[in-house]
């Protein structure tokens, strides 16, 4: 029995040094900032094709312009500031219920964006019938050189 309660002491000093191995927030602690690797166009710049433009704006926010097409001409628009959480680009805009408003999330892997369309709220403002936000994603734009 005293091994057992060794070891869940040693277990529990253990866990204490991996916590306070964290940094603590700071109240009124900014989130940290993205990386500048984030901004660019991905997709294609040619009209017609799939894009997303991410933009850093002079007042901390993060501009994000996206433009999709899909099936007999259904398409996906909307160009609105977003901040960054954590992780990625959240943006706040208007859904079709005051109460329920769009909630587009945009995350960045690599050379990689990806669109998380919480509760679909955003499509069903911002896109036609056939176009969605929700798990689209797009490389970023690397022109080939001449």
């Amino acid at each position: 029995m005293f091994r057992h309660a060794a070891a869940v002491t040693a277990l529990g000093t253990l866990c204490v040094v991996v916590e306070t191995q964290r940094p603590l927030p700071v109240a009124g602690q900014e989130p940290a900032s993205p990386r500048s690797s984030i901004y660019g166009l991905y997709g294609q710049a040619s009209a017609g094709h799939d894009s997303i433009r991410v933009t850093k704006k002079s007042d901390g926010k993060i501009a994000v312009s996206i433009k999709l097409y899909y099936a007999n001409g259904h398409t996906c628009r909307l160009s609105q500031d977003g901040e960054w959480h954590d992780d990625h680009v959240a943006i706040l805009a208007e859904g079709l219920d005051e109460k329920r408003p769009c909630r587009l999330n945009a995350f960045f892997d690599k050379d990689h964006i990806l669109l998380k369309d919480e509760g679909f709220q955003c499509a069903a403002v911002y896109c036609g019938t056939r176009g969605r936000f929700d798990g689209v994603s797009l490389s970023k734009f690397n022109p080939k050189p001449k």
